[in-house]
């Protein structure tokens, strides 16, 4: 439903149909948005605008509340992840025969995703929940990659740090190319051969991602510290919380997020809040400061 809102009463999470006025800033100059950033939120509300127009059947209403039922449609979402999925495995594929690639290869799904993640974050994370046996490792890199540029775009970062974001998201795991789907899809407990074939794909995934040409400096940092933690206990390196990046840092929380969240064969997914719950409370695992970022980045999103 649309509703106009005076400028003072925007907030983030609404979906914006129209300024009144003549707006002139370059970020917020397209015609309909989802206000994710509070530092939007500000520049509307000093604007000196003098009413906006919000959707509340995509956003959220002046109470903070969706202002109706939503009505799902997932066509597009899913769609783009077939799509996604095919070149992932076509790329996948060639690293696991010892061919190289290109960036270019992926540049196609980072664009997919970017742009659905930007149309409705909702829908596309509660798509990519969904995960198969079969196509698991591929539709997780999608998820993280999402959530990546989900979350670097809401802290404001630059768009070519937001794109080698969702690049690294899209190949952090590609050292799970070495390990038997067996132990990948095993349902029970893993042996001490097991954990360490797990624990050392950070490292091979470096290895495969540092043979291609025109990698960046922050894909390989969150394939190698994806796992790492701020307490020194992660792995493969152990690092300390100031050796740990701001980007394996953001990756870290996204990867665990995503897992805990989807639908599996054999288990039940966490829902958003439970999933946060037990990170907030997981001391010493993620960078506390960040977390509590993310959190609200997916309260803006309106992620459930």
């Amino acid at each position: 439903m649309l509703k106009r809102v005076e400028a003072r009463q925007v907030r983030t999470g609404m979906f914006v149909e129209a300024i009144e006025g003549a707006w002139q800033d370059p970020l917020l100059s397209k015609r309909r948005f989802l206000l994710r950033r509070e530092i939007d939120a500000q520049k509307l509300r000093k604007s000196g605008m003098t009413g906006v127009i919000i959707n509340t059947s995509r956003g959220l209403d002046i109470d903070g509340l969706p202002g109706g039922n939503i009505e799902i449609d997932t066509k597009a979402a899913r769609e783009t992840i077939q799509k996604s999925v095919q070149v992932l495995e076509s790329v996948f594929g060639r690293l696991q025969h010892g061919d190289g690639i290109s960036i270019d290869q992926v540049a196609p799904v980072i664009s997919s995703v970017s742009k659905s993640i930007d149309q409705n974050p909702t829908v596309f994370l509660s798509v990519t929940r969904l995960k198969s046996r079969d196509e698991a490792t591929f539709l997780h890199s999608i998820s993280v990659s999402a959530l990546m540029i989900l979350f670097s775009r809401h802290l404001g970062l630059d768009e070519a740090t937001v794109q080698a974001l969702g690049t690294a998201g899209l190949l952090h795991d590609v050292g799970k190319l070495e390990i038997p789907l067996e132990i990948l899809n095993k349902e029970g407990p893993l042996d001490e051969d097991e954990i360490k074939m797990i624990r050392d794909h950070p490292e091979k995934g470096h290895a495969i991602l540092s043979r291609q040409e025109g990698i960046s400096e922050i894909v390989l940092d969150v394939c190698l510290n994806h796992h790492e933690r701020i307490d020194g206990k992660g792995y493969p390196r152990k690092l300390s919380e100031e050796q740990v990046s701001f980007h394996s840092r953001l990756a870290a929380i996204c990867d665990v997020y995503d897992a805990i969240t989807s639908v599996r064969p054999y288990r039940a997914p966490w829902s958003a809040s439970q999933a946060l719950k037990w990170m907030l409370g997981n001391e010493g695992h993620f960078d506390r400061r960040l977390l509590k970022k993310f959190a609200l980045c997916l309260s803006v999103a309106a992620v459930n």
